[in-house]
């Protein structure tokens, strides 16, 4: 649904939709139906259920949005199509097994079941009516074998496992689990500890999954054994705010319909593996549990309601690439996220997103591959940083809100920075052997 209290004069509202070439003419909308406030609407273009890309084009008029989004597409994404069809022709070669990116190109490809088994993993505090529309969308699911595990987080009540349990007397893959501590990444580690399958699939209970999402997930892992980590398309289910824009803009992954495989042979910044936002994000990934217990499961210092407040995620994506094993990452496997809808909100969570980030990157600052990248090229990388800041301002049309929260996201990384490193030397203090 829409959010329009930051829709002001001046301002524009983006309605985000589908479009499944493959299907019939219409336009999936993604929250919400199209209506007059829209001026834009983002498409997300794709074929054989594969995402090929994005087109935006004017909302209205409605009856004809379906027709003048293929043209759109077959205009601006041609070279991608073209790609797609040859990535599937290729597969479906007699006799050959095709390359890697092709193997996870394209969906058609990938079974229903008999593989592997998933354990989907969505920790969820205190947030109900978030995780009931999560848990919805799930029961699209037709993958096998499958089990959605919901880890409540050091709850203050039962909503949470009321929703779970009206939702799981009709969908038996749906189980409640509780872990009293606080912390994600406490959550995450009890998720893998009570999962039934190894590979296990984590996302939050403010995203949306598609129907084909664990199918993706576990395509990535058939086409590589040195897979240990799979990551996929994170995708806005919503613009119409000012507050969704700016997060779109600010966290946009720059090729996010590429396959791509990530190991330490890979180079990609000069930072590499520990810039952040590389490999995917915290919202679509998955791991296989055997592999992730042999690194000691995620850092309980860093992830949200931890001192770190975030950056578990990047912490487990560096420690994967460190250990030598490898990530993909398989834009088929897609998820939608619901941003903030407001600013106040919003500015919590960069300031918390900068605090993890801090956090994450003052765990590794004694590492000298790093600090011989920072003195190389962190000046650049600041800059880069800041760019990205601004192209978010003027993507939320936020004005000087904008320069409000770049400060919130920086004030949030020395914070977190500073904090971590307090920590550690308190635990060194109290434990002199500690790491």
């Amino acid at each position: 649904m829409i959010v329009g209290a930051e829709v002001t004069s001046g301002q524009y509202a983006v309605w985000v939709g589908v479009l499944d070439l493959d299907d019939d003419d219409s336009v999936a909308g993604v929250s919400g139906p199209l209506l007059p406030v829209h001026q834009q609407a983002r498409v997300l273009v794709r074929m054989h259920h594969a995402p090929i890309g994005y087109i935006q084009i004017p909302a209205l008029p409605a009856h004809s949005l379906a027709s003048r989004a293929r043209v759109a597409a077959e205009a601006s994404l041609s070279d991608a199509l073209h790609r797609h069809t040859q990535w599937d022709q290729s597969v479906s070669g007699p006799g050959r097994a095709g390359e890697w990116a092709e193997s996870v190109a394209c969906p058609l490809r990938f079974p229903d079941s008999g593989g592997e088994g998933v354990t989907i993993v969505v920790c969820s505090r205190d947030r109900s009516e978030d995780l009931r529309a999560c848990l919805s969308a799930m029961r699209q699911i037709r993958y096998e074998p499958l089990e959605i595990l919901v880890v409540d987080n050091a709850p203050a009540d039962e909503s949470t496992q009321r929703v779970v349990r009206s939702l799981a007397g009709t969908d038996p893959r749906i189980r409640y689990t509780c872990e009293p501590r606080p912390g994600l990444s406490v959550a995450r580690n009890h998720g893998l500890a009570g999962a039934r399958y190894d590979i296990v699939a984590f996302t939050d209970d403010d995203t949306l999954s598609d129907p084909g999402w664990p199918r993706a997930l576990v395509a990535g892992f058939a086409a590589d054994p040195e897979v240990i980590c799979v990551t996929g398309l994170v995708a806005s289910s919503s613009l119409a705010t000012s507050s969704e824009r700016y997060f779109d803009a600010r966290y946009a992954s720059e090729s996010p319909f590429e396959p791509h495989r990530y190991d330490m042979n890979d180079r990609v910044t000069r930072l590499y593996p520990y810039a952040a936002g590389i490999f995917g994000m915290g919202a679509n990934f998955a791991v296989r549990r055997t592999a992730i217990a042999k690194l000691g499961g995620f850092d309980p210092a860093l992830g949200a309601g931890s001192p770190g407040r975030g950056g578990e995620d990047l912490d487990m994506f560096l420690r994967v690439i460190l250990a030598g094993w490898r990530i993909c990452y398989v834009p088929a496997a897609l998820i939608w996220h619901r941003h903030r809808t407001d600013a106040s909100a919003l500015s919590e969570q960069l300031y918390s997103y900068g605090h993890g980030l801090g956090a994450y990157m003052a765990k590794y600052l004694r590492s000298r591959d790093l600090q011989t990248a920072l003195l190389s090229s962190g000046v650049r990388h600041a800059f880069a940083f800041m760019t990205q800041m601004r192209h978010a301002s003027r993507a939320g049309q936020l004005g000087r809100r904008g320069s409000k929260l770049a400060f919130d996201e920086v004030r949030g990384v020395v914070t977190g920075a500073v904090r971590y490193w307090a920590s550690r030397s308190r635990r060194r203090r109290s434990w002199p052997d500690a790491p």
